[in-house]
């Protein structure tokens, strides 16, 4: 009898679900193939039952995730109050603001090429283009942003993701990536702490504090413009959950744990944590068409092996271990506990972070100047010229003034033109600190006020400040040296004698200008850095003359051809401190050491539990020889 009720109520519920099913008219049109071809848009018919196996999280239904009313049977009144995807357009009419996906006749959201950041880009339709004022599709945005400022939108998130996971996305909305704070702890490019840096002050919320710093005239539409094309990186649950970018065949498919590519931009056009790690500090974890210069520089060995960001960076109440957290200081203990231990136990190399030995080459930005040009479609006084690509031979090795561990950074000369007022020169290292600091919520977005806070031990990156110098054409220029750590490109460990054949670190960077913006073609430069006790010291500048555009004036984008060598800096040491003598007698003892290791390995080659102990001591030797030869020794 139990189961004859059982079987009774099954039947009585599928047969609701299906009765609710087909007074939807979301699955009425877009379910029907001849539906959606009566109404001319064949291409966004769906497969309801693919699309249920695709999404695979319960019942839930169309308009949970999608909003809108499917009680109604009409195109405007079902998609009345839907939020949809959009893209950001640039022209005559548009500065990178936000256009529906009819301007690509609604183009499905499904991989394309064989660029992974452009997977879901599209051309726009030739005619509508042309009547819109539309010159190219910056970027693609799901519909959990918002199309006036492109940010992440809270109240969309939290009327459709926040239905059946309120906690996450309560959790979310608070932290560090869900609400932007520590970019938005930028307030101004003068400000000490935390400082002038590359990706400039926060436009959106900072209108009259950085017009205030500027000689020249600086509109708020275009510090609008600079805050919509900031916001590209502002992540949304839709960013990190959802696999546009992954071939399905209803277009739905989610994973609850963010692939690699998705925090490297999802496909959409942008590219998310690869504009500060492949860009900027030019040591990204993905490389490939991602780094600068592309498909040049090493992989790193954790990617090419299938680790994946989370298994480093580990999520807690939705906010993951980044800069100088404990959790991603510590993940190479995870899979390498005996030599991550033997390292910190090391007499000299026990306050060596790993990357300092196991990140070489670097690419990405030699310099970056902001500056008058073009960009998000406007002439303007602040536009970001970056695309000095090239490559850093290896990086500099500098001491945390807080912490007092060596770690890998990549000094490179920067400067911000059109100041009004002198900044003065800091002889000293700066750490990108914020003091506390409130930041006013979007109230239109439903997002609350919240504090900003970062502590020095908080934060690898620091700077030296150049201050102001007066230039031909573009008032005062100030000036920076950006020194962002290196975090990704692991691999092979670099050689003993690059930090002790010499205390003075030397470096060379080698660059290919190409912002077609600014040249008619481009040009290529280099520069050697010398890190000594003395100081540290850009020299040997070369470059070939750059041909400019008609309207570009050469110092807004190149101003050193005017200011000169502004950023050399005495006072600081950046020497490495070794004993030459100890070093020498260190060096033949290792040699000893690893010849043991050899004839071990060869005398032991069929004793499997000999032959680990014996590789496991040849991975600790350069880490701690202390520690190896007292392995040796066991064995």
């Amino acid at each position: 009898m139990k189961k004859l009720i059982i079987v009774c109520l099954m039947m009585l519920f599928c047969f609701g679900a299906a009765q609710a099913a087909e007074k939807s008219s979301c699955i009425a049109c877009h379910g029907s193939k001849a539906e959606m071809e009566k109404l001319g848009y064949p291409q966004l018919y769906l497969d309801p039952a693919e699309v249920e196996k695709e999404v695979n999280m319960g019942e839930v239904a169309c308009e949970d995730c999608h909003l809108g009313n499917s009680a109604e049977m009409t195109a405007e009144k079902a998609h009345e109050g839907m939020p949809r995807p959009f893209y950001a357009a640039v022209g005559k009419n548009h500065k990178y603001q936000a256009v529906g996906r009819d301007i690509t006749n609604y183009d499905p959201i499904q991989p394309q090429g064989k660029v992974p950041f452009a997977y879901l880009m599209r051309k726009p339709d030739p005619e509508k283009a042309k009547a819109q004022g539309i010159a190219v599709l910056a970027q693609l945005f799901y519909h959990d942003h918002d199309p006036e400022t492109m940010a992440y939108n809270p109240s969309v998130a939290e009327q459709t993701c926040g239905k059946c996971h309120e906690n996450e996305v309560k959790q979310y909305n608070v932290s560090g990536m869900g609400q932007n704070r520590y970019q938005r702890g930028y307030k101004t490019f003068s400000d000490l702490k935390p400082g002038p840096q590359n990706c400039g002050a926060w436009f959106g919320d900072n209108h009259g504090e950085i017009s205030g710093e500027l000689a020249v005239e600086y509109p708020k539409a275009h510090s609008d413009a600079s805050a919509r094309n900031c916001n590209q990186c502002h992540a949304s649950c839709n960013d990190c959950h959802y696999q546009g970018y992954k071939a399905s065949n209803a277009r739905h498919t989610f994973k609850k744990d963010p692939e690699p590519l998705s925090c490297y931009g999802n496909g959409k056009g942008t590219i998310c944590h690869a504009g500060p790690m492949d860009r900027r500090r030019g040591a990204g974890y993905m490389r490939g068409a991602f780094a600068f210069p592309v498909n040049e520089l090493p992989d790193d060995v954790h990617m090419a092996n299938g680790v994946t960001c989370n298994d480093c960076h580990k999520m807690e109440n939705h906010s993951y271990g980044h800069l100088s957290s404990e959790s991603a200081r510590e993940s190479c203990k995870s899979c390498h506990e005996d030599i991550y231990l033997a390292a910190l136990e090391s007499e000299e190399h026990g306050n060596v972070d790993c990357t300092s030995c196991h990140i070489q080459a670097v690419g990405a930005y030699q310099f970056t100047f902001w500056g008058p040009g073009k960009q998000e479609g406007q002439v303007k006084a602040l536009t970001k010229h970056k695309e000095y690509y090239g490559t850093r031979s290896q990086p500099t090795l500098v001491k945390h003034p807080e912490r007092g561990v060596w770690i890998p950074m990549k000094p490179y000369p920067m400067a911000v033109l059109n100041i009004k007022e002198d900044v003065k020169k800091v002889n000293k290292l700066i750490l990108r600190e914020i003091e506390p600091a409130t930041v006013k919520g979007n109230a239109r977005l439903s997002e609350k006020d919240f504090s900003v806070e970062r502590k020095p031990d908080e934060v690898n990156d620091m700077y030296i400040m150049n201050g102001t110098s007066k230039l031909k054409k573009n008032d005062r220029m100030l000036a920076w040296i950006q020194m962002d750590k290196m975090s990704h490109s692991i691999g092979k460990a670099r050689d003993c004698d690059s930090c002790h054949s010499s205390h003075d670190q030397i470096a060379t960077s080698w660059w290919t200008y190409d912002n077609m913006n600014d040249v008619k073609k481009t040009f290529n430069g280099s520069y050697t850095i010398k890190a000594t006790k003395k100081g540290m010291f850009f020299t040997d500048w070369k470059n070939e003359t750059p041909v400019t555009v008609d309207d570009r004036d050469v110092e807004d984008f190149m101003p050193f051809v005017n200011s000169g060598n502004v950023w050399d800096v005495k006072g600081i040491d950046f020497s490495i401190p070794f004993d030459e003598k100890k070093y020498a007698g260190a060096r033949g003892d290792y040699n000893l050491l690893y010849a043991k290791l050899h004839r071990l390995e060869l005398a032991n080659k069929n004793d499997r539990e000999k032959l680990e102990k014996v590789k496991l001591a040849r991975k600790i030797l350069p880490h701690n020889p202390k520690k190896a030869a007292e392995m040796i020794s066991g064995l």
